[in-house]
């Protein structure tokens, strides 16, 4: 199951969705949406300029196929009735960047980078040829883009079982044609594949959906950003993804199945490179912030404070995605787990992930005086001053750290709304926000916790006990509700939730792949 963040506050800055289990590492594999692509800035300084000098590197030339011009300057190419696979097939015009969240199909840092990383040779040499079929003439309908959603879900739905191998050939048709884009991603290059294919599935998901998908194209087009992703990079990730579709579907892509995925794209890029054509005028690619504080609270836990070069704008409950010197070129994505502060400190609280490039680097190597890269932050603004909801919060292990920096500003603020907060753990021990939580309720009275620890002991992690407790607390229709932590207990909770009918507007889901 896939759930994305999702910010009622559609228009805002930062509404990309964060997948589940998004807390998995970004550059190896989570961290959304998001991400899928996550490449790192490229070491040469870019034409644009930013308030912080902070700038990706441009695109190093690189063809494209030969053809017309679609409006947003993405090259598509004729449709070639001979139509074979092979070397001398022209590429389709663009494809789809993937993305982040953030923040399902967990993207994660668990496995070291391949010895021999994706060089641009795919499994199929390069004069193999597979004939297209031609469709018989359909009715098309199409979405609120235009877009032919049929044909599009149908080559998502063709291609199950075998995203992976899809991924694979976008990969090495993109490298195989510009190959000075393959500084731009990580040595591992499987999570990068699952963010792509995930990237698929979540836009021909919400393809009837206008404001759900502009949101987050819009998202993904300014958090590339951070990536060194220009506007000339649009066009040959087009044609490697739909010369991948051509080469994995064979003789079940159609002409019908071309013609949607090029209209697709043309609007897909165009959203996604005005986002971020606009974000630039105002905002760095990313912000450096320089690490000034560094304290294990557990063996496998670390809270860091940061503190920004220049102004970091952000609301409590929001996340951004992270990159630590000590891993380049790999992002996780982090709540921030303090509300905004007069001195400009940023807090994060890091849990290592198994053997997670990123994570374990934040978390045991990490000093005073490492620089922290930060994209630009994304979700939703736990503290939102226009809703006059009371608040239902549900955390397990660091879920908890977005829901301090909500309590602290609403706190700050003086707000009358309530706050019912459950926390949960392995143990006791693992609940390490507890006393923080029950100094925040000092002085906010109108926040109650409750602790959840398994009377089996911590060994038990039944998914159900959350949403068992909080189910049997009350009717909670009336709450806005926010859940953050593992992907079971969120999705245990959830649905115990919606047995409650709550409204879909009233949930957002955050996840943090494990306790």
């Amino acid at each position: 199951m896939t759930m994305w963040t999702h910010s009622r506050a559609a228009k805002r800055r930062g509404t990309a969705g964060r997948q589940v289990g998004d807390t998995a590492e970004e550059g190896m594999a989570g961290e959304a949406v998001p991400d899928v692509n996550q490449p790192a800035a490229a070491p040469e300084p870019r034409t644009e300029p930013t308030t912080n000098g902070n700038v990706p590197a441009p695109a190093r030339g690189g063809g494209v196929a030969p053809g017309h011009t679609g409006h947003n300057g993405v090259d598509h190419v004729r449709w070639m009735e001979s139509n074979t696979n092979g070397a001398s097939h022209e590429p389709a015009g663009s494809a789809l960047m993937s993305a982040d969240v953030a923040g399902a199909g967990a993207a994660s840092d668990e496995a070291e980078p391949p010895a021999d990383p994706e060089s641009g040779t795919s499994g199929e040499a390069p004069g193999s040829s597979v004939v297209v079929a031609q469709a018989a003439p359909q009715q098309v309908r199409t979405g609120p883009f235009g877009f032919d959603t049929v044909a599009l879900r149908e080559t998502i739905d063709m291609a199950d079982g075998r995203h992976d191998q899809l991924a694979q050939r976008f990969y090495s048709n993109l490298f195989a044609s510009q190959p000075e884009l393959r500084e731009l991603f990580p040595a591992g290059m499987e999570a990068q594949r699952s963010r792509l294919v995930t990237a698929l599935i979540r836009v021909v998901g919400s393809a009837d959906s206008q404001e759900d998908l502009e949101a987050f194209l819009a998202g993904l087009g300014r958090d590339h950003r951070k990536f060194g992703v220009i506007t000339e990079h649009y066009a040959p990730l087009g044609s490697a993804l739909v010369l991948a579709f051509r080469q994995e579907l064979g003789e079940q892509w159609t002409r019908r199945h071309e013609k949607a995925w090029i209209q697709a794209y043309d609007t897909m890029a165009m959203i996604m490179t005005g986002s971020a054509e606009r974000d630039a005028v105002m905002w760095p690619a990313w912000w450096d912030a320089e690490v000034v504080f560094h304290r294990r609270l557990l063996d496998d836990l670390a809270i860091i404070q940061a503190r920004p070069h220049t102004d970091f704008p952000y609301r409590p409950g929001q996340y951004c995605y992270v990159m630590s010197p000590r891993r380049p070129k790999m992002w996780r994505a982090l709540s921030l787990a303090s509300a905004p502060r007069d001195d400009g400190l940023v807090e994060f609280h890091v849990r290592a992930v198994g053997a997670g490039w990123v994570s374990s680097a934040l978390v045991w190597r990490t000093e005073a005086g490492d620089v922290l890269r930060l994209g630009a932050p994304q979700g939703y603004d736990l503290a939102n001053p226009r809703s006059e909801r009371d608040l239902l919060c549900i955390a397990g292990g660091v879920g908890i750290a977005p829901i301090l920096a909500g309590l602290q500003e609403l706190e700050q603020r003086l707000d009358g709304r309530r706050v019912h907060v459950f926390y949960a753990g392995r143990d006791r021990d693992s609940l390490y926000a507890l006393p923080h939580l029950e100094s925040i309720g000092v002085r906010y009275r109108r926040l109650t916790v409750v602790p959840v620890v398994s009377p089996e002991g911590p060994e038990d992690r039944s998914p159900d006990l959350m949403g068992n407790i909080v189910s049997a607390y009350g009717d909670w229709r009336q709450h806005d509700v926010y859940l953050a932590g593992p992907t079971p207990m969120v999705q245990a909770a959830l649905t115990r939730l919606r047995e409650q009918q709550i409204p879909e507007g009233q949930i957002v889901c955050d996840d943090y792949g494990t306790w």
